[in-house]
């Protein structure tokens, strides 16, 4: 009898290269066999100010090239909402907002939106027991709408050092899921837990019935050219695991580099799949 295949589906962040040269990109996810990509609305465009229209185009063009999208992310960027700040008063504007987002899925066919953004969830001088109490209200408030819908929400934890000053434990972002208590709300692994920390592969082992997004990423979000010990550690982990089906690549790129994103998918694709 043949072997079943291991191989996990792959993507990569479109925040990874500037728009205008996604013609250019699609060419190298086809050439490296990568499944799809993860979005984030404003990578193609400025303003959320009609994002279904250009969403809408976009989509067009990725069911022409038979690419898949992951997951939706980046969903408070260029927003002045502000979790910790009055959000019973602005809860109906961020509710409104998520909507908009929800419907952004549907149109991209994806059932999962990350939520990493430190400033939408800036705790600032807050004590720590009322930013969790608000953090676990709020959630609790829009779980309905998630399963109304069927779309994951991802948290992620985010380090110090990127200026995170609420989730940047993931025992804390654990405890948090399991106060709201809802399986449409789970976790967006990210390597970047291992940038500033020795690599401990039980923070993922232990973890893995509440993780539903993986993404990996190097130090400071860069090129994926040469990997470090820790994300190779991590993608050995993974390659073993026959629950995990899909991973992300995410670099941060404000300008496009081919060259590097060209050799960033095919150092990836070798260290996941060969």
């Amino acid at each position: 009898m043949k072997k079943k295949s291991n191989k996990k589906l792959l993507y990569v962040s479109n925040l990874s290269w500037e728009h205008k040269d996604f013609n250019h990109v699609i060419k190298l996810i086809k050439k490296y066999g990568f499944n799809g990509i993860d979005i984030a609305p404003l990578q193609i465009s400025n303003t959320w100010n009609k994002i279904e229209k250009k969403v809408n185009k976009l989509s067009d063009t990725l069911k022409k090239d038979n690419i898949h999208v992951n997951a939706v992310q980046g969903i408070f960027f260029k927003t002045n909402f502000h979790l910790f700040q009055n959000f019973t008063k602005k809860f109906d504007n961020i509710k409104k907002h998520i909507l908009l987002n929800l419907k952004i899925c549907k149109i991209l066919n994806t059932n999962k939106i990350i939520i990493g953004s430190s400033n939408f969830r800036k705790k600032n001088k807050l004590n720590s027991d009322i930013a969790n109490k608000i953090f676990i209200q709020f959630f609790k408030k829009i779980e309905p709408l998630l399963k109304r819908k069927k779309i994951y929400l991802c948290l992620e934890t985010i380090p110090h050092q990127y200026n995170e000053d609420y989730i940047f434990d993931i025992n804390h972002l654990l405890m948090l899921i399991k106060k709201i208590n809802s399986k449409w709300v789970k976790i967006n692994f990210d390597t970047s837990i291992y940038h500033f920390n020795k690599f401990d592969k039980n923070l993922f082992l232990k973890n893995i019935k509440n993780i539903q997004n993986i993404q990996i990423t190097e130090k400071n979000f860069k090129y994926f050219t040469k990997p470090s010990k820790k994300n190779i550690q991590f993608s050995n982990l993974i390659k073993k695991n026959k629950k995990i089906d899909k991973v992300t690549l995410e670099i941060l790129s404000k300008k496009t580099n081919l060259k590097n994103l060209e050799k960033s998918l095919y150092v990836f694709k070798k260290l996941i799949n060969d």
